[in-house]
């Protein structure tokens, strides 16, 4: 009888142990364990995170001083004192030279600002097509008797009446169309710009 029961206690504890390690090993199957592509693409998360952030700061800090940008040069209230600091901002085109701008490139140029000249003015040695105060605009020089005459063509500057510019070592003229817009015409103190304003605003027409 003592011999049995020592077998019954020795068949119980082979059962308990034997159920406690069923027990743990059905626990650690039911663990869930990421396979290698999903950790491979968490892997790619966390290293493309940085990446991501400094792009952003780069684009944020480009639309700021993009703001800026326009701010100063293309969007005051001052027409006169934004027509002298885009003449700045392009100093290159300032120059004397004897190199003079194709008249293809210069027709071109005046048709995507939205203006063609019936006459074009002789001599001229540079033309952009630029941002001016929210617009595209065409800006060209002549280089006159004593030296480069800049001209910008503003179709959306409305102004009554002419404006006499004197400023920062140039002078110059802001006058009204009578079919709408204006025109600058600004030199240096010594240049009589008026030859190229008479003959801009007599063959000057806007495209509709």
């Amino acid at each position: 009888m003592e011999e049995q029961g020592k077998n019954r206690a020795h068949e119980s504890n082979g059962s308990g142990a034997s159920d406690d390690f069923e027990s743990l090993l059905e626990r650690a199957l039911r663990i869930d364990v990421p396979d290698k592509a999903t950790t491979a693409s968490r892997r790619k998360s966390r290293l493309w995170l940085p990446v991501a952030i400094a792009a952003s700061l780069v684009l944020a800090v480009g639309v700021v001083v993009n703001g800026l940008y326009d701010a100063r040069y293309f969007g005051g209230d001052d027409l006169s004192a934004d027509v002298v600091a885009h003449m700045h901002h392009e100093p290159g085109s300032l120059r004397r030279t004897g190199t003079l701008v194709d008249p293809g490139e210069f027709d071109q140029v005046l048709r995507q600002a939205g203006a063609r000249l019936s006459v074009a003015p002789p001599s001229v040695s540079y033309v952009k097509l630029c941002p001016f105060r929210g617009r595209m605009v065409a800006h060209f020089v002549v280089q006159a008797s004593h030296g480069p005459v800049t001209v910008l063509l503003l179709p959306d500057e409305q102004i009554s009446s002419r404006v006499t510019l004197d400023e920062d070592g140039f002078i110059g003229t802001l006058l009204p169309l009578d079919e709408g817009g204006s025109i600058a015409v600004v030199g240096e103190a010594d240049e009589d710009i008026d030859e190229v304003k008479n003959q801009v605003a007599s063959a000057l027409r806007w495209r509709l």
